[in-house]
């Protein structure tokens, strides 16, 4: 499942199943969820995950790369990434032949691997706004594919791959786990962490945005419930984090660990 900075709980829930001799024979993913198991599929444990985690939030500036003066107040490698395909949308630096930084960066992690050639199986989303429908990677390089299905709207430029425009997975399906299932899935695990909707004060929705947004979260709810059903088990990681909020990475995976650790009789059981 996606969920920006909460998809690093599924860190912790592949340490759990490393531990316990679960590997999983296909992997289903989508945004962070895709990229935390794109990785994973490529051969990389949980703990080379924790690794580039710590580094990917530490670091001040992407490896050989003079920070520019607009990322001066940039933080860690994650927020220059932000900040550097912000810079290329702002100069409409982002056409063809132009560098993508987060495509670079995700390209230097797996290299020119295809998901074909990947030791488990692998399948993520994207949804393409030129036909509006939902898109399987299923082939092809895996970081063109990672880069697709994280790219988050108004964080990240839509991903163009041959006539498509593509941006996020979760923004149709936050849960494939049906995509799993075609893929050859018998059991079905999702880590579920998406927030909860819960009821708020009728003070804060006054104007028509407030009323659109409410409507937005109220639909997106229903439909990750709906999917979520669809999982032979479900491990719900109780994680109050905005999609965004990355000061805390390592926190996020040990919870992924403890919610995978407590429900790990349900996955024993629901495999055998």
């Amino acid at each position: 499942m996606g969920g920006g900075a909460r998809g690093l709980a599924h860190i912790g829930v592949l340490r759990v199943l490393e531990k316990n001799g679960l590997a999983p024979d296909v992997i289903a993913g989508t945004s962070m969820g895709a990229l935390v198991g794109g990785l994973c599929a490529a051969g990389s444990s949980a703990d080379d995950l924790e690794r580039m985690v710590k580094d990917l939030y530490s670091r001040k500036r992407a490896p050989g790369t003079a920070r520019p003066k607009l990322m001066r107040r940039s933080r860690s490698l994650f927020e220059y990434l932000i900040l550097s395909d912000t810079k290329n949308r702002l100069f409409k630096a982002s056409g063809p032949g132009k560098k993508d930084p987060i495509e670079a960066y995700l390209r230097s992690c797996v290299g020119e691997v295809r998901i074909e050639a990947l030791p488990v199986k692998f399948v993520c989303n994207a949804v393409d706004l030129v036909t509006g429908r939902e898109v399987f990677f299923t082939n092809g390089k895996l970081y063109k594919a990672l880069r697709a299905t994280m790219s988050l709207p108004l964080v990240f430029a839509p991903a163009r791959v041959g006539g498509m425009v593509l941006l996020d997975g979760g923004v149709y399906d936050n849960a494939p786990v049906e995509a799993a299932r075609q893929a050859g899935a018998s059991v079905t695990v999702l880590v579920d962490i998406h927030k909860p909707l819960r009821r708020i004060p009728a003070k804060r929705i006054r104007n028509s945005f407030q009323v659109l947004q409410r409507m937005i979260e109220m639909a997106r709810a229903g439909m990750n419930e709906r999917r979520a059903r669809q999982a032979d088990v479900i491990l719900r990681v109780p994680l109050d984090v905005e999609i965004l909020d990355f000061s805390d990475p390592l926190r996020i995976v040990r919870k992924g660990e403890r919610t995978a650790a407590a429900g790990l009789a349900r996955i024993k059981a629901a495999l055998s």
